[in-house]
């Protein structure tokens, strides 16, 4: 009886504790570089840091307003190198409070060629970080911990290119509700995308998913209680691409069915124990350049055939204007602090121009259209 009571009260707190603190994708560090919201992060037009609720809105591509938004410039960082993606619930200061510890839940990043403006099966997982059984800890536990920053590796043998990086943070505190059966609850998902530019890297090019078409409501790791005791938590997704897989087009094929065979999800076991990789091409990336790039399916039966959009190959440089220094940013010291490489080299801010749209003709800008 009195689990039962506990749980009820965490989640009237968590209810509480979700009109003021929500998050969004602040700075993003490339090769030393530290680039603000609306430089090759893409501005948010309103609520930037609201979450989305349905998991079939194309808000899931890239935000709230997301769709819309074109960032000013697509910024080079090199294939295989060390990123740091950094969330903030209002502004890069120390007293910001990054999202609220009731946000539980994990942190996911993908990618997809820019080209492809986010429609179709385009979209590959890089990153995964749930919940740590031995330290009780979740991803939100430590961004928080380490001042909303976080490390992520990138593929080194992807084709160089231009890409989105999509950003993403699933909160659970209310997850463990349909959002289908009750959509005032549900889980929370906050994504954002980055435009860059990879140079260096190889042939590889992952299967891809359509987002949104990834997650369903009622997915193992979407719907989930967080008051009830657990030992494991089953990442939802796809399973991460991992640098050096030579998984053959069969192979790749048998994967991509086992995932849509489980309600859009892929097993406990490639998620949490694995993190198996999905399957690489070596097509040549000419023949991405006309394929469908219309609105994803959200049948999980619609995995199993790439639809991927086409990767540029341009070396686009940003221009690294309005150079100020990091903002120091203390880290809580109430879960384990994760290691992180140095951030603080410069930090470009958004400029005041319009953004440019010169690369419907001209490709070389390496700065695409809308996100679907």
């Amino acid at each position: 009886m009195k689990s039962v009571i506990f749980g009820s009260l965490l989640g009237v707190f968590a209810s509480i504790a979700q009109v003021s603190a929500h998050t969004y994708l602040s700075h993003v560090t490339l090769d030393g570089t530290k680039y603000a919201e609306g430089v090759c992060i893409r501005p948010y037009p309103t609520n930037r840091n609201f979450p989305v609720k349905d998991p079939s809105s194309t808000d899931l591509t890239c935000g709230v307003g997301g769709v819309s938004s074109v960032a000013a410039q697509t910024c080079p960082v090199d294939a295989g190198s060390t990123i740091t993606v950094e969330w903030h619930h209002n502004d890069d200061s120390a007293s910001d409070d990054i999202i609220d510890v009731s946000h539980l839940g994990p942190c996911l990043v993908y990618m997809a060629p820019l080209s492809s403006n986010g429609a179709g099966d385009v979209w590959f997982k890089i990153f995964e970080d749930g919940y740590d059984p031995a330290t009780k800890q979740w991803c939100v536990n430590k961004i928080r911990a380490n001042g909303g920053k976080l490390d992520v590796t990138l593929p080194s043998d992807i084709k160089a290119g231009d890409y989105l990086l999509r950003t993403e943070v699933i909160a659970l505190h209310e997850a463990d509700a349909d959002y289908a059966v009750n959509p005032a609850r549900g889980a929370q998902y906050y994504p954002n995308c980055a435009q860059v530019s990879v140079s260096g890297g190889g042939d590889a090019v992952p299967q891809g998913y359509a987002i949104p078409g990834i997650y369903k409501t009622n997915s193992p790791g979407i719907l989930f209680n967080l008051y009830t005791s657990f030992d494991s938590y089953p990442i939802p997704g796809p399973p991460v691409y991992v640098s050096g897989s030579s998984s053959s087009s069969s192979s790749a094929a048998q994967e991509t069915s086992e995932y849509a065979a489980s309600s859009g999800e892929p097993s406990t076991t490639d998620t949490v124990l694995s993190q198996t990789a999905a399957a690489s091409s070596t097509t040549d990336v000419s023949d991405y350049a006309t394929s469908d790039a219309a609105a994803p399916s959200t049948d999980a039966s619609d995995y199993a055939t790439s639809d991927s959009a086409g990767y540029t190959t341009t070396d686009a440089a940003s221009e690294d204007t309005n150079v100020a220094p990091e903002q120091t940013t203390t880290a809580e010291s109430t879960a384990p602090e994760q290691t992180t490489s140095d951030y603080d080299t410069t930090e470009v801010a958004p400029t005041s121009s319009a953004p440019d749209t010169s690369y419907f003709t001209a490709p070389t800008a390496a700065v695409p259209g809308k996100c679907h």
